[in-house]
């Protein structure tokens, strides 16, 4: 491959996980902006069901095209940008932290077992839907 259509390739990638990311991160916050509800737990509901929901999309989308022709498109734009925007480790980390920091231990720990724990059966319930 030359170095031109080599360019070419990798700008089309890139093209993909942006428009993916934006689309991804968009949702997120469309999610979290019609998801009000009042509880007085300090669990953090909406990262659970974000992570969990990503988890199992990835696990379907992964299985539903393996043998797309497109795949290399589809885990760019899908995967990488859509869900790695959509989904967040990094606030999962960030409210786990803040929950022991306030000494709320158990729900910490609680946090760290559910999203662990549902994050991969929900990655095993979209391979199992997307067969």
């Amino acid at each position: 491959m030359n170095t031109i259509s080599s360019s070419k390739t990798i700008m089309q990638d890139l093209l993909l996980v942006i428009v993916g990311g934006a689309l991804g991160s968009m949702m997120r916050y469309l999610v979290s902006l019609i998801s009000h509800y009042q509880t007085t737990s300090h669990f953090p509901y909406k990262t659970l069901i974000i992570n969990v929901l990503g988890c199992f999309l990835v696990g379907f989308v992964t299985m539903r095209f393996q043998h797309h022709e497109m795949l290399s498109g589809i885990r760019l734009f899908f995967i990488i940008g859509f869900l790695g925007a959509f989904t967040t480790f990094s606030t999962f980390s960030y409210e786990t932290i803040i929950l022991y920091q306030a000494g709320h231990i158990r729900t910490a720990i609680l946090n760290i077992f559910a999203s662990t724990f549902l994050g991969m059966l929900a990655v095993i319930g979209g391979i199992w839907a997307g067969r």
